[in-house]
């Protein structure tokens, strides 16, 4: 039977990391397919899918959120849908998973739920991933560290694989760009990702307040406000800090941001991979990051890594940060070389081909 692949794609078209991480892994993959192999993007009505070679987009109505009409829709339309189409796998990145006439490869992005980081009872949801995990026909994972976790909650599910987040390995240095907002005098510090309490973003705030003001860099912050964005800015009037939220931005503006920041800040609690550090990485920043869950396996060496609420400890590593830093070639390059999407893409469709039947 010739491999023809089901992707659920109802995140495409919200600004995340799992968003792109998806999207990217398509692109490659579409390009690596062997004669007569199939792959379906499918994707909400709403969503105009970009450009991917080889992969078919269909739209199906079935939302991201909320959870439980996300999976009555998904059990009342995926089967058909998927015997219509003559799919042999579908690779799924959701919580429960649907019941299905062919294999499903679950991907795994994080433990959130089950580590008490949702408004969901920690017993419900890790019943929830540990069924899922032992129906599924493959687990992924983003980190040896997310692996390691599942294969805790989960003994009896298959072992996961782990398939990384990348970077394209090719990619220029920076050319000069114009930064979007005048440059503070003490230069800003970049944080990438939404506002939510996991991000642990008031370190960087309660750190920022112990330096001198003439020190003291501003704190750009890019992402959508997921309920976080209020108690920041108590704490940098509180503190005296520069917050600048800029909300969701164009790719293209991100990577002028990355080239005038001083550091970028990473100081989650938790993260399954962290996108945002390996992308600071790959554009040859300075990067300062907590020392927890996946930071430390995605960082390793090329950056800062520093205990979670120690903001002295934070204090001390901006205030060591050059005022202007120069682009590392030799940090970008490490990164790109061990995080690259094509290979991801690669490991991604030899887990699919492991499933015909």
């Amino acid at each position: 039977m010739t491999m023809h692949v089901a992707v659920s794609g109802w995140l495409c078209g919200t600004p995340s990391g799992a968003n792109r991480r998806l999207l990217a892994l398509l692109a490659h993959a579409g390009e690596r397919l062997r004669p007569g192999e199939r792959i379906t993007l499918l994707h909400r009505p709403d969503f105009v899918p970009p450009p991917l070679r080889l992969v078919q987009c269909v739209a199906i109505d079935i939302p991201a959120a909320p959870t439980w009409r996300r999976a009555f829709a998904e059990h009342r339309l995926l089967p058909a849908l998927l015997q219509r189409l003559g799919a042999t796998v579908l690779d799924h990145g959701f919580l429960p998973l649907p019941r299905v006439q062919v294999p499903v490869c679950l991907t795994v992005h994080d433990l959130r739920g089950v580590d008490g980081l949702t408004h969901r009872p920690r017993w419900l949801e890790a019943r929830t991933l540990r069924r899922a995990c032992e129906r599924a026909a493959a687990v992924i994972t983003p980190s040896r560290w997310s692996a390691e976790r599942v294969h805790e909650l989960a003994p009896a599910a298959p072992a996961p694989v782990v398939i990384g987040n990348g970077v394209e390995p090719d990619a220029p240095p920076p050319a000069p760009g114009l930064a979007p907002f005048p440059r503070p005098p003490a230069g800003f510090l970049l944080h990438i990702g939404h506002l939510e309490a996991r991000k642990n973003l008031s370190v960087v705030v309660r750190a920022l307040a112990r330096l001198p003001q003439a020190n003291r860099p501003e704190l750009w912050l890019v992402g959508r406000d997921a309920g976080a964005r209020a108690a920041l800015a108590r704490g940098a009037r509180r503190g005296d800090v520069t917050l600048r939220c800029l909300g969701v931005l164009p790719d293209a503006e991100v990577a002028v941001l990355y080239q005038h920041a001083r550091a970028v800040v990473v100081p989650s609690r938790y993260e399954g991979f962290g996108l945002c550090a390996l992308e600071a990485l790959a554009a040859g920043r300075p990067l300062l990051a907590a020392r927890a869950t996946a930071l430390p396996e995605v960082v390793g060496d090329d950056g800062v890594l520093l205990p979670v609420d120690d903001d002295a400890a934070w204090a001390v590593a901006i205030d060591s940060l050059p005022g202007q830093a120069a682009y590392d070639a030799a940090v970008a390059a490490r990164a790109r070389s061990r995080y690259a999407w094509a290979d991801a893409a690669v490991r991604l469709l030899q887990t699919w081909r492991g499933q015909e039947k």
